[in-house]
């Protein structure tokens, strides 16, 4: 609960941000910004939530605590020598790199980022190493730790580039010169909390080949699965700028045009959040009743798990489709890209079932068809993407990726024991379709309506979305009610569901009585 909560808010701090920072900014500024990002956010999966998950549970297998003392810090070294070499190519590599993003300009922006990599053997031991023995605050205090000042840098940054106008590569270094000052502040913690971990070795352990092994195929399988949203990031810092200036698109407007299309990425971001951490309350339940072999109610929850993510997965996407113009109009002062925003956010639902597919997977110990899958879904996305963008611009960014999470569903769907390929009543993707389909044409046109009204200001994309919230949200949950779309035995697996199901059954007595 510890994890999660703080997960949470590291999250939508994470998402949040990038609004005001693109505001501040412009278009150009936060093109800059997202090109490199990619290379931070793989290092935060590594030194977050891929590595230290693998490290935790090596950890945990270990008999004595020396023991568990010398695997960490076996760990540590390995770690240590491959951040060094990451950071080594990052730095000597920048221009390259730069150059193959379609941009020479950001190679600076490239090494501020690269330091960032030399925190993470700190933090990646030092966090897997406490959880791995059940304690969860050093990893939750640093992750907050690493948002707030990292987000509290970038924010100042624009702010003063907004107020001394500055060239936007400048901005886009000092901005990404925060994640290695974010990364310190959170060793410097990890390394007071756990002095014995990075001290010389009492206990020498002879080098062990199948540890490096387990790093490279489970510590990778892991970090893979949580960078899948990042790596296809990746692929469009690489290919959608360079794609639109083949195009013919000026260069000024090819970057103003990959700053549009990044003003997806925290909307998703944010859709994912809400998608995932609903299905999330059911996965230890799911875990518990499989280790049970408990198959029928195993069964049944997967089940019940499959039908909450889907649907509010389902719904969020929905409601961001259908007033994406205004949400644009909004956050952004533009409604520049709402057509190319709207395709991406397909990328909620997708990416929400293939999180909750491969978290159930994971739980089973089944990682190479969710490798599969992935290095199969960046695949797609590298072979198609350039040709869609020069095609059908930002567009076909947008439709690469949804490509590419398509595919990656597929096969790990496919990959999934048959006593999980459960199939549903058709009356549940009947009535969720209809309530989608209800919810955003009605959502869509009181969101039009009151731009309508209003003439077109941040105040009166504010007043269309808020409006067009409550509509929605009030279509989907009665709708959702009266049509059972979750049955009583679904809703009574849910967390509280029992509670709801007796508030509700009280009020409809109620109403009968009147």
């Amino acid at each position: 609960m510890i994890l999660a909560i703080s997960s949470l808010v590291a999250k939508i701090l994470s998402a949040v941000y990038r609004i005001p920072f693109q505001n501040l900014v412009g278009n150009d500024g936060f093109y800059v910004y997202q090109q490199v990002y990619p290379l931070y956010g793989l290092g935060i999966v590594l030194a977050l939530s891929g590595l230290p998950v693998f490290i935790s549970k090596v950890i945990a297998e270990q008999e004595t605590k020396q023991q568990q003392l010398a695997v960490a810090q076996q760990l540590f070294s390995l770690l240590l020598v491959a951040a060094l070499i990451v950071t080594g190519i990052l730095w000597w590599l920048a221009f390259p790199i730069a150059r193959l993003m379609g941009d020479g300009n950001l190679a600076p922006v490239i090494r501020s980022v690269s330091l960032m990599f030399l925190g993470m053997p700190f933090l990646a031991v030092g966090r897997g190493y406490h959880q791995g023995q059940y304690v969860t605050w050093p990893t939750s205090v640093t992750q907050l730790v690493e948002q707030v000042v990292r987000v509290s840098i970038v924010v100042c940054v624009a702010v003063l580039a907004s107020q001394h106008h500055w060239q936007i590569y400048r901005t886009g270094t000092l901005a990404m010169a925060s994640a290695p000052v974010a990364a310190l502040c959170s060793s410097l913690i990890i390394m007071m909390t756990s002095r014995q971990l990075f001290r010389r070795p009492t206990v020498k352990m002879a080098f062990d080949g199948r540890l490096v092994k387990r790093l490279v195929v489970e510590g990778g399988a892991i970090s893979l699965f949580a960078a899948m949203m990042i790596l296809l990031q990746l692929v469009d810092s690489f290919t959608v700028k360079s794609a639109l200036v083949s195009a013919g698109v000026p260069n000024g407007l090819a970057m103003s045009l990959k700053g549009v299309f990044d003003r997806g990425q925290p909307l998703i971001q944010l859709g994912l959040v809400v998608a995932t951490s609903v299905s999330a309350l059911l996965v230890p339940s799911l875990t518990e009743s499989y280790q049970k072999m408990k198959m029928v109610e195993f069964r049944r929850q997967f089940q019940v798990l499959s039908h909450v993510c889907i649907a509010v997965s389902a719904l969020c996407t929905t409601g961001l489709i259908a007033i994406m113009p205004s949400i644009n109009e909004l956050l952004f002062a533009s409604r520049l890209g709402s057509f190319a925003l709207a395709v991406n956010m397909l990328s909620i639902i997708l990416a929400a079932v293939i999180t909750m597919y491969s978290s159930v997977m994971q739980s089973l110990n089944r990682f190479s068809q969710i490798v599969t899958g992935l290095l199969i879904g960046l695949g797609v996305k590298v072979l198609t993407n350039y040709w869609l963008v020069m095609h059908f611009k930002i567009v076909g960014a947008s439709l690469g990726t949804v490509l590419a999470l398509l595919a990656t569903l597929l096969v790990v769907w496919q990959g999934l024991p048959d006593l999980l390929h459960w199939h549903t009543k058709h009356w549940f993707a009947v009535k969720l379709t209809a309530i989608c389909v209800m919810m955003g044409v009605i959502a869509g046109g009181t969101a039009q309506l009151v731009s309508w009204l209003i003439p077109m200001s941040r105040l009166g994309a504010l007043l269309a979305v808020m409006v067009a919230v409550i509509v929605g949200v009030v279509i989907a949950g009665g709708l959702s009610v009266w049509w059972h779309l979750l049955s009583v035995k679904e809703l009574l697996l849910l967390p509280h569901g029992k509670q709801f199901l007796i508030k509700l059954n009280d009020r409809m007595k109620s109403n009968e009585t009147r």
